[in-house]
């Protein structure tokens, strides 16, 4: 959610942008591949509600918004799964997002409302109703998936920087703490616990999204010092 949407497709191109960079001039590895996927959902999301407010098909482009946004924290916790070689079966890394996105195409009506207004976009679905047990607790399955997978994703980074002592390393770790949280809990609060209690303003995710960005590349930069060939004493 940005200010307008020129906001939003001006910020989406630059973030277009930054990946071609990252993938043309840094080294390739996980962590820049993390990063570089990262940004591309990012700068896909604002595209959606560029395309929203400018296509006259708002529901469509709210779902694919939607769609795009859920899968925000399964990347990010495979992405770190990844990074540090840690085991987990992609069916329940992925297993929320998948349903949210069938839900998303299949159900009639699964948005409600899809407006751009003078400083909104404003979207609403039915996970959002507390009318009855049947919205609220697939909702509330969605809010553990998000704080879920941030926590879990910020644990395992944490508990390896706590014991990492190469210098360079903890570097990077810290940059991939300050990406997942620079970018995941804004998104958890105003994408999804704000408009639970029907809340609304112009979102500073945008900005956010630039954060996320400075962070990719000071991290594939730390990144490439590793692969540096080392002096001889």
């Amino acid at each position: 959610m940005c200010f307008t949407p020129i906001v939003s497709i001006t910020i989406a191109i630059v973030e277009f942008i930054l990946v071609a960079t990252l993938l043309l001039f840094f080294p390739r590895t996980k962590l820049r591949n993390f990063f570089a996927i990262f940004i591309v959902v990012l700068g896909f999301y604002q595209f959606s509600e560029y395309m929203l407010c400018s296509s006259g098909n708002g529901f469509l482009w709210a779902i694919i918004g939607i769609i795009t946004y859920s899968f925000l924290p399964a990347l990010g916790l495979h992405a770190v799964l990844r990074i540090f070689n840690k085991k987990l079966g992609l069916l329940w890394v992925y297993i929320v997002p998948v349903a949210v996105s069938a839900a998303a195409i299949f159900i009639p009506g699964f948005v409600i409302r899809a407006e751009c207004e003078e400083f909104f976009i404003y979207v609403s679905t039915i996970m959002t109703l507390r009318d009855s047990l049947v919205h609220t607790i697939p909702y509330l399955i969605y809010l553990l998936y998000y704080a879920g997978f941030i926590i879990i994703s910020c644990f395992i980074i944490y508990k390896h920087y706590a014991f990492e002592k190469n210098h360079i390393k903890r570097k990077i770790e810290l940059v991939e703490i300050f990406g997942v949280v620079s970018m995941t809990v804004p998104a958890f609060i105003l994408i999804v616990i704000f408009p639970t209690f029907s809340l609304r303003f112009p979102s500073v995710l945008c900005e956010f999204a630039i954060f996320v960005a400075i962070a990719a590349f000071v991290g594939a930069y730390l990144e490439s010092k590793l692969y540096l060939p080392k002096k001889n004493d």
